[in-house]
């Protein structure tokens, strides 16, 4: 069956797809991006004898 509506259907469906991938790629390059310079900072503060900085949670805070 050949009818427009399946034909339309088709189109759809693979344009999500395509979509769908794109934006996959574009994320997974974000996050890659971000841990490469989360990497960088931490080797700097090595080379200058210092440890990472410790990241703390919303719970673990002190509010006074």
């Amino acid at each position: 069956m050949n009818n427009p509506g399946t034909i339309l259907k088709v189109v759809a469906l693979a344009g999500g797809a395509i979509l769908g991938a794109l934006l996959s790629r574009w994320v997974d390059d974000l996050l890659s991006k971000q841990a490469r310079s989360e990497s960088d900072y931490d080797k700097a503060r090595y080379a200058q004898g210092l440890g990472p900085i410790p990241s703390q949670s919303p719970s673990e805070e002190h509010h006074e």
